[in-house]
C-alpha cells in the first residue's frame, strides 16, 4: 500500500501537467470560438444625411457614442448632394446592411415616398407624421422608427404666454424651401387655436426677405416666432433688430443665444444616444421595428436670453424658475 502511495505521489506532477495543458488548450479553443462568434454576430448599418447640418452632426455624435462596443459596424455617407442620391444608396445598402440610419427632415420626407425594405431609423428631423414618414409616432409600423426633435407648440405656447401675459397674436416665420416648415406651420396653427392666440404665418426664402417681413410686422403682433430652419437661426441677430420692440421667440436654442427672448430645444446629443438604444433593440435584440415608438426628448430645454428679458421687463414666473436656463 505504501508502495502504491509512493507511485501515485511520484506521478502527480505528470497528471497536473496534463491537466494544465488540457486547460490551456480548452481556453484557447474557447477564445477562438468566441472570436468567430463575435465576428459572425457583428451587424452592419449605414448612416447618411443630405446637406450640411450641425444638428445631424450632433445627433450622429450621440449615436456613435451609444453604439460603441455594441458589435455594430458603421458605414457613413455624410452631407450628400441631394435626395436624388438616396435611391442608389438605399438599393446598395439594403442588400448589404442590417439597418440604415437616415438623418434630417429632407431624408425623413424622402422615406415617406420611398418605404425601405430593411429596418431604417430617422433622427435630426421634425415631426415625422406631418412629414409623411410614418402614420403614428406611437406605433409607426412598417420598417421605420427613430427619434425627432419635434416639440409640440401646444406645450410651448402656454409657457411663452407665461413670460408674455399679453401675448394674444403671433407671426410664425418659416423658410419656405425647408421640409420642416410645413410641420411648424401646421402644429403652430393648431396650438394657437387651442390657446386663443391669433395666428399669422410668413414664408420666406432669404434672410433679407425675412428681415423685411418682420420689420413690417413689428408692432402689429404680440410676438414673432422663428421656425426650426437654419436660414432663420443663422440670421437671428438681424431678425431681432428688424423686430424692434416686438419680442422674438424661437423653436430652437441657437436663436436665443443670438438675441431672441426665449426658445425651446431638444438635446440633439441625447436624442442620438436614444437613437442608438433603438438601433440596438432592433438590429441586435431583434425587436420588431414597427412596434417601437418614435422618441422625443422627454425634457426639452427652455432657454431665456437675459439681455432680451431685461429689455422687455420680463419677470420669470415662479413655476418656471427651476426649469429655465439663462443665456447671456
Amino acid at each position: 500500500m505504501v508502495h502504491a502511495f509512493k507511485i501515485l505521489h511520484q506521478s502527480q506532477p505528470s497528471i497536473l501537467e496534463d491537466a494544465v495543458k488540457r486547460f490551456y488548450v480548452f481556453s484557447l479553443v474557447a477564445v477562438v470560438l468566441l472570436g468567430f462568434t463575435a465576428i459572425a454576430s457583428a451587424k452592419d448599418i449605414g448612416v447618411a444625411w443630405v446637406g450640411k447640418s450641425g444638428m445631424a452632426n450632433r445627433v450622429n455624435a450621440g449615436l456613435e457614442k451609444g453604439l460603441a462596443d455594441k458589435g455594430i459596424n458603421i458605414e457613413f455617407s455624410k452631407e450628400m448632394g441631394s435626395t436624388d442620391e438616396l435611391g442608389p444608396l438605399f438599393a446598395k445598402w439594403s442588400s448589404e446592411k442590417d439597418g440604415i440610419v437616415l438623418l434630417r427632415s429632407n431624408g425623413a420626407k424622402w422615406l415617406g415616398k420611398n418605404p425601405p425594405s430593411i429596418p431604417t431609423f430617422i433622427g435630426g428631423c421634425n415631426n415625422p407624421v406631418v412629414l409623411g414618414t410614418v402614420k403614428n409616432m406611437d406605433a409607426p409600423g412598417g420598417n421605420i422608427t427613430g427619434v425627432t426633435y419635434f416639440i409640440d407648440p401646444d406645450y410651448m405656447l402656454p409657457i411663452f404666454q407665461a413670460l408674455l401675459p399679453d401675448m394674444n397674436s403671433i407671426a410664425l416665420i418659416v423658410d419656405a424651401n425647408n421640409p420642416s416648415a410645413g410641420v411648424d406651420m401646421q402644429s403652430t396653427k393648431a396650438a394657437c387655436g387651442k390657446n386663443g392666440i391669433t395666428y399669422n404665418e410668413v414664408k420666406v426664402t432669404s434672410k433679407d426677405e425675412a428681415a423685411q417681413k418682420i420689420g413690417e410686422l413689428s408692432g402689429k403682433v404680440s410676438a414673432i416666432i422663428l421656425g426650426t430652419q437654419a436660414l432663420l437661426m443663422d440670421a437671428t441677430a438681424e431678425l431681432v433688430a428688424a423686430a424692434g420692440n416686438t419680442p422674438v421667440l424661437a423653436y430652437n436654442k441657437k436663436s436665443v443665444s443670438e438675441g431672441a427672448l426665449a426658445g425651446f430645444a431638444a438635446d440633439d446629443n441625447k436624442l442620438g444616444m436614444m437613437l442608438a438604444d433603438i438601433v440596438v433593440d432592433v438590429v441586435i435584440n431583434g425587436k420588431p421595428i414597427g412596434s417601437i415608438p418614435v422618441a422625443v426628448d422627454p425634457e426639452p430645454g427652455l432657454y431665456l436670453n437675459e439681455g432680451a428679458a431685461e429689455k422687455f421687463g420680463i419677470t420669470i414666473p415662479e413655476e418656471l424658475m427651476e426649469s429655465i436656463k439663462l443665456v447671456k
